[in-house]
């Protein structure tokens, strides 16, 4: 087995030119037209195996190629590969590979499911300690009657420091803008498969029990990244208040998850990476809040929104489209990787501490946060039932990040009761809260809500002692 260590980054279709073009770097020269066909069962065994089936026509040389994530940072991919020459595009089984684990030993369960081709220029170039390849490659995914073209750049890493794939996309991003890359061409070929989306929902990560605090951490900041980056993308394109509304949770989940791995995250890049994901968040949270607000509104009073409502929308596109954005990510999914976080000494009893002890007291602290926050709810002012609206969702995003690890039995069970109590208090602090945020953007002319509120501070106080009364699935 072969192993692939790539950053797939980004780029628009005129960065790519000038990029070619870039004398330093020098990517220009013979373009390679490479045709792949990605192969499945029906019921996409291989993708839920974490495997990729390909074979790729690259001149008149026919390879099959089988890919393992064996693990991922948003942009940076990880991968066992293996490969061998065919005759034809049919797949034939290979031993060596995990496909006979995924599907059996009779390849024919395998149909094709969607052809992507790309025109790819590249050349090998010395960064740091490192030999990389940089492919800019242009691309065309179709699967039945519908296609996407794409743009994107890859880092190869032949030989050296991983760490010298950043260092080369930040001093290429001074000659072409660059965003973390989240999607593979095989991600891109799944897209055009399944449903078409306005926006794109957050993922699971597949938590092992056997893997280490850092191993998961690691794990789930990249899925937050993942579901960030993709939604991010969607409004880089056009206005989305759905995709507006999941790049706002991705952001709040990536907190989350900073907040529960914090007794391993002391450096202080963290907390300024933490801090640089705040301020973001805040610009979309204004936007979405106005938005929603908006939406719900009479004419007379959309009029008056409108010019905030605006103002908001430019916001998100200026924030988004800034440079310091586009460092953030790159700059989080290196530490998420190579961080000095994952082999401080402070930390190193708690980096070997088994993955669900570690679950368990997370889970058993921001438990205590909501017990702590939410007596007495009917008469908490506003903002300390934000306080505790606050602390119920970090705590559903720690139960989310942790559910792979309870999946058996009486664990699932209980999970499932816990996350459901969980939802209901969530629901009906989230309706509370947009009362409140309806009150100052419109004032005078917001609705009469009190007979609501009753009912749901009623409704929320009810469901945080079914909340407390279920037993904890950890």
């Amino acid at each position: 087995m072969g192993a692939e260590i790539e950053l797939k980054l980004d780029i628009s279709a005129a960065g790519a030119v000038d990029l070619v073009n870039c004398e330093w770097l020098g990517v220009g020269g013979k373009v390679r037209r490479l045709a792949s066909t990605y192969f499945d069962t029906p019921d996409e065994q291989l993708r839920k195996h974490g495997l990729v089936l390909r074979i790729r026509r690259d001149r008149r040389r026919l390879t099959q190629t089988v890919k393992r994530r064996e693990g991922a940072a948003a942009g940076l991919f990880t991968r066992g590969e293996w490969e061998v020459p065919v005759h034809g595009f049919a797949p034939v089984m290979d031993e060596r590979t995990p496909l006979p684990d995924a599907i059996g030993s009779d390849v024919r369960v395998l149909a094709p499911m969607f052809a992507v081709e790309i025109d790819r220029t590249s050349r090998i170039v010395d960064h740091g300690a490192s030999r990389i390849e940089v492919a800019v490659d242009r691309g065309r995914a179709h699967a039945l009657d519908r296609a996407s073209e794409f743009v994107e750049l890859e880092l190869e890493l032949i030989d050296g420091n991983p760490r010298d794939l950043f260092a080369l996309a930040r001093r290429i991003d001074n000659v072409a803008s660059v965003r973390i890359g989240v999607l593979s061409k095989s991600d891109r070929g799944f897209r055009l498969v399944g449903p078409i989306g306005t926006a794109i929902k957050a993922g699971k990560p597949a938590l092992e029990a056997e893997w280490s605090p850092v191993t998961a951490c690691s794990a789930i900041m990249a899925e937050c990244m993942r579901h960030y980056r993709a939604n991010e993308a969607l409004l880089l394109l056009e206005r989305s208040g759905e995709a507006l509304h999941q790049a706002r949770v991705a952001l709040r989940r990536l907190r989350s998850a900073h907040a529960v791995f914090a007794p391993l995250l002391r450096d202080p890049r963290s907390a300024r990476l933490d801090l640089a994901v705040r301020q973001l968040s805040r610009v979309l949270g204004a936007a979405r809040d106005l938005d929603v607000v908006w939406s719900a509104a009479g004419e007379e009073a959309q009029a008056m929104l409108q010019p905030l409502r605006e103002q908001g929308w430019r916001d998100v596109g200026k924030a988004i489209g800034a440079a310091w954005t586009r460092h953030l990510f790159l700059d989080l999914a290196e530490w998420g990787q190579f961080g000095e976080w994952r082999e401080a000494d402070a930390t190193a009893e708690l980096r070997n501490t088994p993955l669900r002890n570690f679950a368990g007291a997370a889970l058993d602290r921001r438990l205590r946060q909501v017990r702590r926050h939410g007596h007495h709810l009917p008469d908490l002012p506003d903002d300390a039932r934000h306080a505790l609206r606050k602390d119920v969702k970090k705590l559903r995003y720690a139960a989310e990040f942790f559910a792979p690890l309870y999946r058996d039995g009486t664990a699932k069970q209980r999970r499932k009761a816990f996350t459901a109590s969980l939802e209901r208090l969530q629901g009906a602090l989230g309706k509370l809260n947009d009362h409140v945020v309806e009150q100052a953007l419109l004032g005078a002319m917001a609705p009469d809500r009190r007979s609501e509120r009753t009912e749901l501070l009623l409704r929320a106080s009810d469901a945080r002692h079914g909340l407390l009364d279920c037993k904890p699935f950890w």
